[in-house]
């Protein structure tokens, strides 16, 4: 994410919502973006770091969401096809090679979706564990002390936590 000087590439900078000298100028807001800061671990004045942390974040709900509406796609179609194999399947007597390749393309679509889902939970463990989450928190609540209402946001910007701002 960030670079061998611990600069953010031009796209990370394209996703900060307001600069640093600009919420520099809001009255009383340093304090406040320092104090909210040092609570959640990072420096909202610096824009290096907000980048790096929207990065992180957008990056984290990209493979949450995705990840997890392909393994819930999958295996929709293959507990149906499970359901089906054991109910025709159970207690017929089958060749060997026949339940093989009925079973295979079902076996395969479960196997994929529980992957799927199972890497989809573990981008949200990050999330959330990796203070990504209390840290977008944080810069949403920087974001509506400066004044900036929340449907100027980007949505994956906007607060997953339920929590009313501006």
């Amino acid at each position: 994410m960030t670079g061998a000087e611990g600069t953010v590439p031009a796209p990370g900078l394209d996703l900060l919502q307001v600069r640093a000298a600009q919420l520099a100028t809001v009255p009383g807001l340093p304090e406040a973006a320092r104090a909210i800061g040092a609570e959640k671990g990072i420096d909202y004045l610096s824009d290096p770091q907000v980048a790096a942390m929207l990065l992180r974040h957008r990056d984290l709900l990209g493979g949450m969401n995705s990840r997890g509406a392909w393994g819930g796609l999958l295996f929709v179609p293959g507990a149906v096809g499970a359901w089906f194999l054991t109910d025709t399947l159970g207690g017929a007597a089958y060749d060997t090679t026949v339940a093989v390749v009925l079973c295979t393309p079902v076996a395969l679509l479960l196997a994929l979706s529980l992957y799927l889902l199972a890497r989809a939970f573990r981008f949200r463990h990050v999330w959330l564990r990796d203070g990504t989450r209390d840290q977008v928190n944080g810069y949403l609540q920087v974001l509506s002390a400066a004044g900036l209402p929340h449907h100027a946001l980007p949505a994956w910007l906007k607060p997953v936590t339920g929590e009313r701002w501006r």
